[in-house]
């Protein structure tokens, strides 16, 4: 037999899943330096102690799903738990799938599929928060629309429970069903407990042997095949032939299920204007659109680049290496370090000249310098400043609000910055197209070989250096006309890179209206920024990177606090497509007499920038 998953019950459970494996890693990283801080509450080692328990278990945690089943039945969770309940559906299946092959029934039972449809009801309504107050309420509501219409729900059931089959692999790997579906089921039993360490058939390693006889339940595998079903989809098929006024009578109900069908999920178009549902779209779902996270993380790997070019002369102290090099005055052997200077030296021609970095930097970044054909993006600068204020002043507030343990009044909100992240990442991926992603992946390696280079012993000792910054400094004093401010631009190089990728990352979370686009508690509690302290920020920055890199760069930059306050006001966001418009050939000879340049069209990249 094919056992019928529920697609959506599924995917909502492995949803659910990952949110408590999240705040698990995150409570156990505080614990881990409670010496420090003074440990995890009572509440919160409960919390932790809840959590792993959830999740070393295979019956349900999505609360919608609990509620409902619980609701439905008029038997609370705990005793459908304790009972084991069919109802009880574990990773989109339901107790009667669950069942050996030799006893496994059919179909769904008719309980199953109250509570299954009843939450494809409550899912098409959109209608999925548990603790919401009058949520009982409308789970009795789409009850009571399921009854009205329960011919017509077994009817689209007969027809659409048996018709898509696929394997268990295939729908782990779209990510719509949770891995810990493989292996043995015993909800009773631990999911990460060695099954040799007890007398029931705990999780075990799936590596195709047969199904052990003493085993009470239907052991899957990878490569078993399943029919799925969505009970939203169903609904929705439902809801559309009961407003087409079309009953399970009708002699053509297998055709009306069909046309349904296709309509409600979108296999075909042309359905008539009568029957089309006001839904209107939210746009907000479409910001991946506005900003191209491969953009954003080009302009990432070109920003620390410029930062590096510009402030620490980093390019030309290789060059005048190089040159030395050339004349005999560096004194390295063979080795390492006379290998790269030599193909340095040979491959000059192959390299972005410096004039083509400073125009590549007054697009990206409105840099001075560059061709003056070049379009400017000239709206970076205050958006930048803009964005970098606003995470200062909120982290600040937050702060200080801990600090008093008072309300204090909220001089930027959680929408005020999340609108300055929005307009910066806008900005960085509409000047992120063309060259941006070839251009990174080539400087990203550079910089690299650079860093190996300055750092090698045997260059350092030719210039009596301690270390790389020593060595560029050296350079600059004796060869380029005088010192930089290392410090100054080798933070902010590192500190924007982090900003810029903290914006790419979190491009669907700055579309989340409504909800926190910085974690307040990854601020004010120290106890949870260790929670990725072992990753790199340049990579995968935290929202406490974000504050941090924010702060570090406002510092070394020297901005005044009064002027830090004044650009963490919102303003309206500056005219900017999403990507460079085209415009035909004629235009764009016009505009090139007039020293106006266009820009390209890009490709994705995933920048990792080295640590300097």
């Amino acid at each position: 037999m094919k056992r019928i998953l529920l697609i959506d019950l599924s995917e909502r459970e492995l949803k659910e899943r990952v949110k408590l494996h999240e705040r698990h890693d995150q409570l156990v990283a505080a614990k881990r330096i409670g010496g420090q801080t003074g440990g995890l509450t009572d509440a919160q080692e409960a919390d932790l102690v809840r959590i792993a328990a959830a999740l070393d278990s295979d019956y349900p945690v999505d609360p919608f799903f609990q509620s409902v089943a619980a609701a439905v039945t008029h038997t609370p969770w705990t005793d459908l738990i304790k009972n084991r309940d069919s109802v009880v559906a574990m990773y989109g299946l339901f107790g009667s799938q669950w069942q050996r092959p030799n006893e496994a029934d059919e179909e769904l039972t008719e309980e199953e599929k109250e509570v299954a449809f009843v939450c494809g009801l409550l899912e098409l309504d959109n209608i999925t928060l548990a603790s919401a107050p009058d949520f009982i309420k409308k789970v009795s509501e789409a009850h009571g629309e399921l009854r009205q219409n329960e011919a017509l729900f077994r009817a689209a059931y007969t027809t659409f429970s048996r018709r898509y089959e696929t394997d268990v692999q295939r729908q782990i790997d779209q990510g719509l069903v949770d891995r810990d579906i493989l292996g043995c089921i015993d909800p009773d039993g631990s999911i990460n407990q060695d099954p040799d360490q007890g007398n029931k058939p705990y999780r075990r390693d799936v590596k195709g042997d047969p199904h052990p006889a003493d085993m009470p339940g239907w052991e899957p595998f990878p490569t078993d095949i399943v029919n799925v079903m969505s009970a939203k989809n169903i609904a929705a098929v439902v809801r559309k032939l009961v407003n087409d006024r079309v009953t399970a009578n009708d002699p053509w109900i297998s055709s009306r299920l069909e046309s349904a069908y296709n309509m409600t999920t979108g296999v075909v178009e042309g359905a008539p204007p009568s029957t089309i549902e006001i839904m209107l779209p939210d746009l907000e779902e479409a910001i991946d659109i506005e900003i191209v996270k491969g953009n954003v993380e080009a302009s990432q790997g070109i920003y620390f680049c410029w930062q590096l070019d510009e402030g620490v002369r980093l390019f030309q102290v290789v060059e005048r290496i190089v040159d030395l090099f050339r004349q005999g005055l560096v004194p390295v052997g063979r080795g390492k370090v006379g290998d790269f200077l030599f193909g340095y030296y040979k491959k000059a021609a192959e390299r972005l000249t410096e004039a083509e970095r400073r125009d590549l930097y007054l697009r990206m970044f409105g840099a001075p310098g560059g061709n003056p054909a070049s379009e400017p993006n000239r709206d970076f600068n205050e958006l930048w400043l803009r964005f970098v204020s606003a995470v200062s002043s909120f982290a600040r507030q937050l702060t200080v609000e801990r600090l008093l343990r008072n309300s204090v009044p909220m001089a930027v909100s959680q929408e005020q910055v999340r609108k300055a992240a929005r307009d910066l990442g806008a900005n960085l991926s509409r000047n992120g197209y063309g060259i941006g992603y070839y251009a990174a992946t080539e400087l990203q390696q550079t910089i690299i070989e650079f860093r190996d280079i300055l750092q090698d012993s045997e260059l350092r000792n030719a210039f009596g250096a301690r270390d790389m910054w020593q060595v560029i400094d050296m350079v600059n004093v004796n060869y380029l006309g005088g010192a930089r401010n290392t410090h100054r631009y080798r933070t902010q190089s590192r500190a924007g890179a982090v900003i810029i990728r903290w914006v790419a990352d979190n491009v669907q979370r700055l579309a989340n209206i409504g909800g926190d686009v910085i974690d307040p508690d990854a601020i004010v509690n120290p106890r949870l920024r260790i929670v990725n302290a072992s990753a790199n920020p340049l990579l995968k920055p935290s929202d406490w990177d974000l504050v941090n890199a924010c702060e570090q760069w406002l510092a070394v930059g020297g901005v005044q606090e009064q002027s830090i306050e004044q650009y963490s006001q919102p303003i309206e966001a500056p005219t900017m497509t999403s990507r460079p418009i085209d415009i035909p050939q004629v235009a764009r000879d016009v505009l090139g007499g007039m020293g106006i340049g266009l820009n390209g069209s890009g490709s994705p990249t995933n920048i990792g920038l080295p640590s300097l």
